[in-house]
């Protein structure tokens, strides 16, 4: 072949390039940008827009912070009311436990089953005198009263109370705060801990403001139950899970007083089958 004759086979850059003007790959390169996030591909982003896009970025950085705290320090006020608490009874079953008390007038009375999966809320006496769970399922339970005076008492099985050396107690303490900032004031009533597990019944309240999710002030505090589940790891108790077994708005006061704790071992370990379980009279006197 004559050396002055020009292939006929196209370059690799020349078999890609589009109609029109043949352009050198140094041109492409620098023609095609790459697109910036905001941008379908293909559309070239100019050194402004991608200016603005770093700006907008950088606003939307401090505003999504500003958002996730606003709503993790305000809607949980909403988020917890008795229809997400409470056990719907099923129809098929057929479990009852019944009582009558004396020294106390009763508010609420409820059934947590022994895996703390499922809490059931009694249909009181008139006179707040007497409470009966209705179609319960097979299984055993602990009962949980609250009182018109302002006191809990309880047979939840939480395991053996051991005595804590200080700083385990003060990080258990630690943990149970950490797990729930939207309360600013907490109480842990009894505790059962073995083999680094801890079963922590405990009492929250906020008397701060706490704002619905159209901004209006609900002015009240809440008071809260739960049952948690800590597992210690290193100096650390972190929650692995919780159980919320009661919850109530009160008059938002600073220094919301916190129920009176007793805890009443015949209120626990109530085994329950197809036959009625009546519990006769329960003495709740102070």
């Amino acid at each position: 072949m004559d050396r002055q004759t020009v292939s006929a086979r196209p370059s690799v850059w020349e078999r890609r390039r589009p109609a029109g003007r043949v352009r050198h790959p140094a041109e492409l390169s620098s023609a095609y940008a790459v697109p910036g996030p905001r941008h379908s591909p293909g559309h070239l982003q100019s050194p402004s827009r991608g200016a603005a896009d770093r700006g907008e970025t950088q606003i939307l950085g401090k505003i999504y912070p500003m958002l996730l705290a606003f709503f993790l320090t305000f809607l949980p006020a909403l988020a917890d009311g008795p229809g997400r608490i409470y056990t719907k009874p099923l129809s098929t079953d057929a479990g009852t436990i019944s009582a009558k008390v004396q020294g106390a007038v009763l508010t609420h009375a409820l059934a947590v089953e022994r895996d703390r999966s499922r809490v059931y809320l009694a249909t009181l006496d008139a006179d707040g005198a007497g409470f009966r769970f209705a179609n319960l399922p097979v299984g055993r339970f602990d009962l949980v009263l609250v009182t018109k005076d302002h006191r809990v008492l309880e047979g939840l099985a939480l395991g053996t109370e051991a005595a804590l050396p200080p700083d385990r107690s003060k990080h258990l303490d630690e943990g149970v705060a950490k797990a729930d900032s939207f309360f600013n004031r907490r109480i842990l009533h009894r505790r059962g801990v073995a083999d680094g597990v801890a079963l922590v019944f405990v009492e929250r309240l906020r008397d701060r403001q706490i704002l619905r999710g159209s901004g209006e002030d609900l002015n009240a505090g809440l008071r809260r139950l739960e049952i948690i589940e800590l597992h210690e790891a290193d100096d650390e108790w972190q929650m692995v899970r919780t159980r919320h077994i009661f919850r109530e708005e009160t008059p938002r006061q600073p220094g919301i007083p916190f129920f009176i704790h007793r805890y009443i071992p015949a209120l626990g370990g109530l085994r329950l089958a197809a036959t009625p379980r009546d519990l006769g009279t329960l003495n709740l006197t102070h």
